[in-house]
Order: C-alpha cells, then structure tokens, then sequence
C-alpha cells in the first residue's frame, strides 16, 4: 500500500510538470530565435576511420557507467549500510557492471580525444576529465579488489574502506562529468 501511494505521488508531480510545460510554451519559443540551422555536414566531416568512427560511439556510451556507478552507490547504501544482506550480495553485480561499461566507454572517449582538433581551452578541459576518469576507474578497481578479497563479506574497517572508495568514485565521475559537458557544450554552461 506504501509504495502505491509513492508511485501514485510521483505520477501525480509529473503530471503536473507536464501541465505546467504545456500551459505556457512561449518562453522557450521566443527563445529559438537564436538557434542557427546547420546542415549535417557542417558540423564536422565524415570519420576518417574506423578509429574515428568508433569513437563517435562515446556520447552515447558514457551515460551507462555514470547510471551504474549511481546505482551501486544506492545499492551499496542499502545493503552495506542499512544492512539489507539481499542489496549486498547484489553489490557485487552492479560492481561488476559498473566497471565493465567503463571499458567501452573509455576506450571510445579515448578514441574521440585522438581524432578531435582542440584548442587550449579545449585541451585544458579534455586533460581534466581524462584524468578525472581515470581516478574513477583506478577507484573502482581497488573497490574490486576489496570486494574480491574479501568475497563479498565487507565487515568492520573493510565495509567503511570500500564505501568510502564507491562514494568517492561517485563523486568524482560526476565532477568529471561536467567537465566533459563543458566541452560539448561550453565552458560556461553551468553557473558555477
């Protein structure tokens, strides 16, 4: 019955955010007046391999290791934290999938890098978030090796070592990850 009423909670607020959207369009249609039309081929020529080609990829890659490696920190939470044994031996998986889309995800970004025309700025940006990820990853192997160490029994100073290593891992992806927008979208995209 609690988690109906939940469900029914959040249908009812994205409803409301969907009316309050379609009552008022006007703002974002005075907007487009900014908006320049390109065509295709305008924005960057066609891949000059299969290196460049594939690399393409990782816009569309790197939502999945920053999802996954939420979602084991809210895994992590519960079963390590809230002591829910069914969430802990679940950690495991989601730590595993976590550090295998970085493997794809990584090397297209790293692909990306090698075949993009940067400027200073550009570079400067790129050089952070690379490094930025490489935190991430090299954090997310030693919370492997712990969990392998330890098969999967994280208790006393092992349980606080490995969450603070997934919360730290956590927290820089997404610093990394604005980094990474700033350089599709602007190094003044967000406020701060």
């Amino acid at each position: 019955m609690r988690r109906l009423a939940i469900f029914l909670v959040l249908v009812a607020a994205l409803a409301a955010g969907f009316a309050a959207a379609a009552q008022d369009p006007a703002p974002a249609v005075e907007q487009l007046g900014d908006v320049q039309t390109l065509a295709p081929g305008d924005v960057e020529g066609k891949p000059t391999g299969i290196g460049d080609l594939a690399g393409r990829l990782h816009p569309a890659l790197v939502h999945f290791p920053i999802a996954w490696l939420v979602g084991l920190a809210l895994v992590d939470f519960v079963g390590l934290v809230r002591k829910r044994e069914a969430w802990q031996r679940a950690g495991i998986f989601v730590l595993a999938g976590t550090v295998l889309s970085l493997v794809p995800t990584a090397a297209t970004g790293l692909l990306r890098a090698a075949h993009m025309e940067f400027d200073a700025n550009l570079r400067a940006l790129l050089v952070v978030h690379r490094t930025l990820n490489l935190v991430v990853a090299g954090l997310l192997l030693v919370a492997l090796a712990l969990r392998l160490a330890r098969r999967n029994r994280l208790d006393g100073w092992w349980r606080r070592a490995y969450l603070v290593v997934v919360f730290a891992a956590t927290g820089v992806v997404l610093v990394a990850a604005d980094f990474g927008g700033r350089m599709v979208y602007g190094p003044n995209y967000l406020p701060w």
